[in-house]
């Protein structure tokens, strides 16, 4: 966003320090061309921050970046950055009221089906460990 913003500063100076008509038109069309792209932009990505979002594992990360996707924001790493580090532009007010805590809201959801998926399972390999050491006594 704020690359089209500088390219928008530049188009305008050019516009005026220039004496050229057909230069001068070019710069015009230009810059209609530029701020059509910006009221095109989802209104979450105008006057966006950079955020550097960290999670804590693969599957937190599957779902910023699904979340991401949902609002049409495009999530990038830095080189060298960490796999669960996850940067994205994004506009505070829409990030603060929206974004963040419909992230929680699904984390929460999240460690609570890993949290029941796991407790049956161990409830199951508890039973057939007690299966197998009955069939032991009676076999013994």
């Amino acid at each position: 966003m704020q690359s089209i913003l500088d390219k928008i500063k530049k188009l305008e100076a050019l516009i005026n320090g220039t004496n050229i008509a057909g230069e001068q038109q070019a710069a015009i069309e230009s810059k209609k061309r530029l701020e059509q792209r910006i009221a095109e932009l989802p209104p979450q990505q105008i006057a966006a921050i950079e955020y550097t979002l960290t999670t804590s594992g693969h599957w937190h990360k599957k779902l910023l970046l699904a979340l991401c996707g949902k609002y049409q924001l495009e999530p990038y790493r830095y080189h060298r950055q960490k796999y669960t580090t996850v940067m994205v532009r994004v506009n505070q007010q829409f990030m603060d009221e929206v974004f963040w805590p419909e992230y929680l809201l699904y984390v929460k959801h999240l460690e609570a089906l890993v949290e029941d998926i796991t407790s049956d399972l161990i409830q199951k390999i508890h039973a057939v460990a007690e299966e197998k050491d009955i069939l032991e006594l009676d076999q013994g």
